[in-house]
């Protein structure tokens, strides 16, 4: 193994810069204690023998017990810190794998291209259509936006969403037409703000299970409250069949959540609906692959925006029952085939 090697950062201003939502110096600790445990992380800024308080609070939450040498020992090979190595890059260089990487022309502009990368790539494989070319761009560019700011947790996106359900609700309240079409508006409102607490989560390493289930709790409530609102409305523009119709959906898939829910709980500890897809995933039989298809929820609330606005929302709401059965039907009957033990 080569000497060891330290890293200089051009300025304390780049080492402190948050890219996305955490500072340079901390995401460059947290590769540096992932891939040599146990070894110092030695610094140099190029004006500055002091990093901000943030930084180095996100260096002990991110790599807990590391020790900081600033400035680093004379003796020691540098490598640009604002080129933010990972943790395969640094034992490649520290091995003598891979040639020294090089330092950016543009240091700022160098942390604004990975801060683009890493919310890039808090995408999920298994976001749907709608997600991956409407919703998932729209949620990423807000995330981006908040993570410039060093106090945004995943939590305040999280209260975010539930406060957007909690319009929602009220507008599908009001009675009146213009308000189911406000109503469904803010439902898939709430379908791209529902995306922003996981990207911030993923991206400033913020991921809990708490956090996930209560991020499964809020998006289950805004489902049923749409489905409930819906019903409502249609009750008093005094369509009594229209407002069965949607007050059956909501029962129906309140009732598939809350199985779900509990034997995700049972199983992992944590509150999730993906029961169903994951065991899809290991059968790959053609009723599950149906059962993916008709639950995929960026795909129903815009198709369900779709219907409001053109003024056939009763119309969908009946094929949404009857897909919506389907799929409390496949989730018991999935649920029910797990083999023992995987309960």
């Amino acid at each position: 193994m080569s000497s060891p090697h330290g890293y200089r950062f051009s300025s304390s201003r780049t080492a402190d810069r948050l890219v996305a939502g955490v500072p340079a110096a901390a995401r460059l600790a947290k590769a540096h204690a992932a891939a040599l445990p146990g070894t110092p992380l030695l610094l140099v800024l190029g004006d500055s023998d002091t990093l901000a308080p943030l930084t180095r609070a996100e260096i002990m939450r991110l790599a807990p017990g590391l020790v900081v040498e600033l400035p680093a020992p004379a003796n020691v090979t540098l490598l640009p810190g604002e080129a933010l190595p990972d943790a395969a890059t640094i034992l490649a260089v520290q091995a003598g794998l891979a040639a020294a990487l090089d330092q950016p022309a543009d240091p700022e502009m160098a942390l604004r291209k990975a801060a683009k990368a890493i919310v890039r790539s808090t995408a999920k494989p298994g976001d749907g259509i709608i997600s991956r070319h409407c919703n998932r761009p729209l949620s990423q560019a807000a995330s981006s936006a908040l993570l410039r700011f060093g106090w945004i947790r995943p939590g305040h996106a999280t209260l975010l969403t539930f406060l957007t359900a909690l319009a929602m609700l009220a507008s599908l309240l009001t009675g009146t037409p213009g308000g189911l079409v406000i109503g469904a508006l803010l439902f898939q409102i709430a379908s791209v703000v529902d995306g922003i607490d996981g990207e911030i989560a993923r991206a400033t390493f913020r991921s809990s299970k708490a956090g996930a289930s209560l991020d499964s709790i809020i998006d289950a409530f805004t489902n049923v409250a749409f489905l409930a609102g819906a019903g409502c409305n249609f009750w008093m523009q005094g369509r009594a069949e229209d407002a069965l119709v949607g007050m059956a959906a909501a029962a129906v898939m309140a009732t598939g959540l809350a199985i779900l829910g509990a034997s995700a709980f049972r199983r992992e500890g944590i509150v999730h609906f993906d029961g169903a897809k994951r065991i899809q995933e290991q059968t790959g039989s053609p009723n599950a692959r149906l059962l993916k298809d008709l639950t995929s929820r960026d795909f129903c609330c815009f198709a369900l925006l779709v219907a409001a606005l053109a003024g056939v929302l009763d119309v969908a709401l009946k094929v949404f029952l009857a897909a919506v059965i389907v799929w409390l039907v496949a989730i018991i009957s999935l649920l029910s085939a797990r083999a023992p033990g995987q309960e």
